[in-house]
């Protein structure tokens, strides 16, 4: 009776055994694609793993990138093109220039609107003025990462509706960087001037953060209103030049933009001066160069390579799932005689893209 009852228990537990197996068998090949009964468990869990890698394999070649803005050959901004082509395609991005060729807002936002509507996955869109605002949600509205550099937009975030982050310089800390330079300069005394290239977020808090300064430090120097340069570089010139011969005091000059210093430069030629403390922006070639003949005194060295570059990083970041900051200042040293040199092999890059366009 023993062994009888010893034998049904063994074949109860192999039974048991059997079902058991089937059943796990059986449901892990309904977890995987139940295509086969009969599929072995490990093989069903190695193919699902395997479809797990290919579902988050991220190619940058899948990917399109478009930076978004206007003036499209100006030294200046072909430096930003440079930084934002370069980085793209190092990390193996298609990208695209949805840059017009003139000044022209109406043509920067066409632009933008043929980059929504070529689907590309992410843009750098230039803030140029209050009217972008539209155009950066159009573009997040259609599924389009968008981010911004050159313009800081430090707790602004629910005023650029669909706008992911920004990279820039902080205006009020290089306006200071430029008003002590030129204070220091011209001893405290006379007149100064200022002028914009064109009156827009990014210049116009350069300018207040300018005349704070001034007036806190220098309270003896006179800094006259602030006009537009524009960026025709001989009306620009005739209307600084205008201003040095309506003020016999002036001594200095701070532009905003980074034309400024050939603004300047050849205002003083024209009405027949020299000596002027000129500051202006960006360290393109020709800016470069009236530091280094004493033309003019500096340039604030806007980051507007590394801006764009950096803007494709976020961009880069954003696609992959990473979370990214909204706010990301960049550093913008004052550019003299003394670091002038430094700043010339930063433009090589640009040269392999677009060549020598400006006089060496």
């Amino acid at each position: 009776m023993k062994k009888l009852m010893m034998l049904v228990l063994v074949v109860s537990m192999v039974v048991s055994l059997f079902l058991v197996g089937c059943t796990a068998t059986e449901e892990a090949v309904e977890t995987s694609d139940g295509s086969s009964q009969t599929q072995d468990v490990d093989e069903a869990s190695e193919d699902g793993a395997s479809d797990e890698v290919q579902e988050t394999e991220f190619n940058p070649a899948d990917y399109s990138l478009g930076f978004v803005c206007w003036n499209r050959n100006h030294p200046v901004v072909q430096i930003m093109e440079a930084g934002f082509l370069a980085r793209a395609d190092e990390l193996g991005y298609q990208n695209e220039l949805y840059v017009a060729v003139e000044p022209n807002l109406a043509d920067a936002v066409a632009l933008g609107e043929q980059a929504i509507a070529a689907e590309c996955d992410g843009l750098v869109i230039y803030v140029l003025d209050e009217s972008m605002k539209s155009l950066i949600k159009d573009a997040a509205d259609a599924g389009i990462a968008v981010v911004t550099g050159h313009t800081m937009l430090e707790g602004q975030e629910d005023e650029y509706e669909g706008l992911l982050a920004w990279a820039a310089c902080d205006p009020v800390l290089y306006a200071d960087t430029a008003a002590e330079a030129i204070g220091s300069q011209i001893g405290g005394q006379g007149s100064v001037a200022i002028t914009q290239g064109g009156f827009n977020p990014t210049e116009n808090a350069v300018t207040e953060a300018f005349i704070a300064y001034m007036a806190e430090n220098y309270p003896d120097v006179v800094v006259l209103d602030a006009i537009e340069e524009g960026f025709e570089p001989a009306e620009a010139a005739r209307r600084a030049s205008a201003v040095i011969q309506a003020n016999p005091d002036l001594v200095g000059a701070f532009s905003t933009t980074g034309s400024g210093a050939s603004t300047w430069a050849n205002a003083m030629q024209q009405a027949g001066v020299e000596g002027l403390c000129i500051i202006a922006m960006d360290y393109s070639r020709q800016n470069l160069d009236l530091i280094k003949d004493g033309t003019v005194y500096g340039i604030i060295a806007q980051p507007i390579y590394e801006e764009h570059a950096y803007c494709v990083d976020l961009l880069d970041q954003y696609l992959r799932g990473e979370d990214i900051e909204f706010d990301n200042i960049m550093d913008a040293p004052l550019v003299t005689a003394e670091n002038v040199d430094d700043f010339y092999s930063k433009l090589d890059v640009v040269d392999e893209y677009f060549g020598k366009t400006e006089e060496e």
